[in-house]
């Protein structure tokens, strides 16, 4: 990763800030010193409490065998400085990915595309390109996804709990070839079979239900929740009265969806109608 200078609110520096604590909390006064502990120059150990080096997983826990704390008081923070560190977002999203890091529950209702969480890199790719992304965007863009991916539904050891509803003209609508629209299908009917994971369909025949304001996802954390809201330009809030009524709304798509052995059914019926 590329050394560089960032603003007190980036990731990387607000973990730099609370290693540089334990470091001096455990009496190490001197980064020359806890350096050699380390087996890394003083600058190295400078640069990482600044915010302009990326720290291991295995510096990450040596720095906290030397400093005598427990690695998962620091571990949440650190892996928001690697999302950070990886991903390519946009700026308008860039708090709510934090925000899905961070969570312990993830609702999302879509009754246009294939989730976020749930897509395929190949399906991914074909929607960038049908909405118009730049080509020099498109495989950063995936990166982000799935490296968001592993970080949630992904994470161990405790994987966010992901709640999906889609409407069933969904599963039909193609983006990109047969093949790629059948590998997406099977996707998320596998993924639906893990315990933390609900997948749920609203089958066609039902009327237009309040899900139909358009798409939406909630994350919510031990202390808050964070509304994203997909419109012509997408906006994040964590306004309590607009996510209650985002959750309430949430709650009815639910109520007019399949249970979730039966939207697998529907899921897979449609794999097998795009089958190459």
């Amino acid at each position: 990763m590329a050394e560089q200078i960032r603003g007190e609110d980036h990731p990387a520096r607000r973990l730099g800030k609370k290693l540089k604590e334990a470091r001096i909390t455990a009496g190490y006064r001197s980064q020359q010193d806890f350096g050699t502990q380390l087996n890394m120059h003083r600058s190295g150990v400078a640069k990482i409490e600044i915010g302009a080096r990326h720290i291991s997983v295995d510096l990450l826990r040596k720095w906290c065998e030397l400093c005598h704390v427990d690695y998962e008081l620091y571990e949440p923070a650190a892996r928001l400085a690697w999302v950070a560190a990886a991903s390519t977002v946009p700026d308008w999203f860039e708090d709510f990915f934090r925000a899905q890091v961070m969570a312990h529950t993830i609702r999302t209702w879509h009754p246009i595309i294939i989730p976020g969480p749930l897509q395929t890199p190949e399906y991914a790719r074909a929607l960038y390109r049908a909405t118009g992304t730049p080509d020099d965007l498109i495989e950063k863009r995936i990166a982000a996804r799935l490296d968001l991916q592993q970080q949630t539904i992904e994470r161990q050891p405790t994987p966010v709990k992901l709640l999906a509803v889609m409407d069933e003209s969904v599963l039909y609508r193609r983006f990109g070839s047969d093949e790629i629209m059948h590998k997406q299908l099977n996707h998320v009917a596998e993924l639906a079979r893990r315990m933390h994971i609900g997948v749920q369909v609203v089958p066609a025949i039902r009327s237009g239900n309040a899900g139909h304001v358009g798409a939406f996802t909630i994350a919510s954390l031990e202390d808050a929740d964070v509304l994203l809201m997909e419109t012509v330009e997408d906006v994040t809030t964590d306004n309590r009265a607009t996510i209650r009524t985002a959750l309430g709304t949430f709650d009815a798509v639910r109520l007019d969806a399949l249970p979730k052995g039966d939207s697998v059914e529907l899921i897979m019926k449609a794999a097998e109608s795009c089958k190459p």
